[in-house]
């Protein structure tokens, strides 16, 4: 990474934080007769656009076991875009870089802040961050950890690719509904009876749909030490998936571009039923209005909600978040403590974590969640593991938006038709470059 690069990385966060709409609340012990001796107080910061309350709800109750025990929870919510006279706002897993300067000369250090898992490596390897003591076999699904095992954080949000489709659509043609049994010859044989009745798929070119398909022919586009790009990301295995998905053929236009009114197919065009099938993420499309697959849902009914098709060695790269301990923490075992009984009751912690997820995209549903659609994307959030891939280092305006306007060069030449092959050899050079500067 270049130093220019570097550098604006972190004046846009240090704007972020000095911007933040810190909708800050105190959770503390509702029993008077605290114990003798100060209060130690720990401090959360949690990235999101509404605040939700699973989480906070646990937090809580925390607190009313421990009568000496304030805690504060601060919400990233907000930094002002130089280029914009609106502040930008963020979605719940934003990678923002977050340099250790940040803390340097601090007297106001988090103890547990929230981060996305590229964020916990490189924190981690500037000493802002400490590794997690949970070593527990049964955590290992809700860690993020490093390559050596050093967990760095314990999930917080989960945001899984899945399947939209028209039930109407696919009844009318007779085929099958979708389910996590599919294949990719199950949804090669959709796509084709779809596309010869003329109906509209949006399965578009990106990094996130790249990751996936490459795991669907049985790739990867990332060597086993996560920095290592060429050689997989230019595999013949990532190309067959790149052919695969431009002979689909999704074109990324706006339906609208007016200036009081930008309509993306995803999800608005969707809702109108003018897409049979998408591939995208459960949440993330337009974070002032429709930024859910349940407020999709609700708003008709006839789109339904299936796990992403991932093959025998494919994978679901979801966008995560997590919760990880800051090394200027002082408080950091009251703050492990936290953290253990977040996690303890392994039952409900997927659950949890679909709601606290939900809670923090969306403003406020017509209905209550439905339950059999929450499983869905519960059992999309077992498969997951974190994306590799990032669209752009600021990811909070819509995915489609990102895909649109920020993707990697490579992939924008090769929607304009040039080689796949040289265009993929291109971007894991481009890629593992990065990778080196770092």
């Amino acid at each position: 990474m270049s130093n220019i690069r570097k550098l604006g990385i972190l004046l846009i966060f240090v704007m972020t934080l000095s911007s933040c709409m810190s909708s800050s609340h105190t959770l503390k012990n509702n029993d008077t007769s605290a114990r003798v001796g100060e209060k130690q107080q720990l401090t959360i910061k949690l990235v999101g656009r509404y605040s939700g309350d699973t989480l906070p709800q646990k937090i809580q109750r925390f607190a009313d076991m421990h009568s000496n025990v304030e805690i504060k929870i601060e919400w990233v919510q907000s930094y002002n875009n130089p280029y914009s006279k609106s502040p930008v706002l963020f979605a719940p897993w934003t990678p923002i870089e977050v340099p250790s300067e940040l803390y340097e000369d601090s007297n106001n250090v988090p103890d547990i802040v929230e981060l996305v898992p590229y964020q916990m490596r490189e924190l981690y390897g500037m000493g802002v961050i400490e590794p997690l003591n949970l070593n527990e076999s049964d955590l290992v699904d809700y860690a993020i950890a490093t390559n050596d095992g050093y967990v760095l954080g314990m999930k917080s949000k989960i945001n899984p690719m899945i399947l939209y489709y028209n039930k109407d659509i696919f009844s009318a043609l007779g085929i099958e509904v979708p389910s996590e049994k599919w294949d990719i010859d199950m949804l090669n044989d959709a796509i084709v009876k779809l596309k010869a009745a003329g109906e509209t798929l949006y399965i578009p070119l990106s990094p996130f749909t790249l990751e996936w398909a490459t795991g669907l022919y049985g790739g990867r586009v990332v060597g086993v030490d996560g920095r290592s790009f060429a050689g997989y990301i230019d595999s013949d295995n990532a190309i067959k998936a790149a052919k695969w998905i431009m002979t689909i053929g999704t074109k990324m236009e706006y339906a609208s571009m007016s200036l009081t009114d930008i309509r993306p197919p995803m999800p608005y065009d969707l809702v109108d039923g003018k897409i049979a099938l998408a591939i995208e993420y459960a949440y993330g499309f337009n974070i002032s209005m429709k930024n859910s697959y349940e407020e999709i849902a609700q708003e008709n009914n006839q789109i339904g909600v299936a796990a992403l098709p991932v093959g025998t060695n494919g994978h679901n790269p979801a966008l995560i978040s997590g919760l990880s301990l800051t090394s200027k923490s002082e408080h950091k075992e009251l703050a492990m403590q936290l953290i253990r009984y977040l996690s303890e009751d392994r039952d409900s912690l997927y659950s949890d974590i679909a709601s606290h997820t939900l809670q923090t995209a969306t403003r406020t549903l017509k209905e209550p969640v439905d339950a059999a659609r929450k499983l869905i994307i519960i059992m999309a959030m077992k498969r997951s593991v974190p994306a590799i891939l990032n669209t752009h280092e600021v990811a909070e305006i819509g995915f489609y938006d990102a895909i649109q306007l920020f993707l990697p060069k490579p992939l924008l030449a090769i929607r304009d038709g040039q080689s796949i092959r040289d265009m993929l050899k291109q971007y894991a050079d481009q890629l593992d470059s990065d990778a080196r500067d770092k």
